[in-house]
């Protein structure tokens, strides 16, 4: 009958699995791995922002054409009244459909704020 005997260790293989098993608890997690990646490329995302943003030139493409588009959109112009028109439209078809009709006034009222709001923001 055999027996199977298992063979120790010698004194200096005994140190290097000590010195790797010490090793091993510096090695970070995948999770930690992860996180890190996420941040560097979160890291370069800013610093490309950043650096693309240094040679913007503002300049106004539409400045040629500022009084056509203020005379087309301004206030009392065609465009105006058709966007107050819509809304109205709207207002209604929801008021009958929802019979929320404070919520459709309410809802117009907002949007012609907006739009009023908007288009000063805008420069018309």
């Amino acid at each position: 009958m055999t027996t199977l005997t298992q063979k120790q260790p010698s004194a200096q293989q005994t140190e290097v699995n000590a010195e790797i098993l010490r090793l091993a608890k510096h090695i970070p997690s995948n999770r930690t791995i992860n996180v890190m990646r996420v941040v560097g490329i979160f890291i370069v995302c800013v610093v490309a922002t950043l650096i693309m943003s240094w040679d913007v030139h503002a300049a106004d493409p539409f400045a040629p054409a500022k009084s056509e588009i203020v005379d087309t959109v301004g206030t009392g112009s065609t465009a105006q009244f058709a966007i107050l028109v819509v809304g109205l439209c709207a207002a209604a078809i929801t008021g009958f459909l929802t019979k929320n009709w404070g919520a459709a006034i309410g809802a117009f009222v907002v949007g012609m704020i907006f739009v009023n709001v908007a288009l000063k923001v805008v420069g018309l």
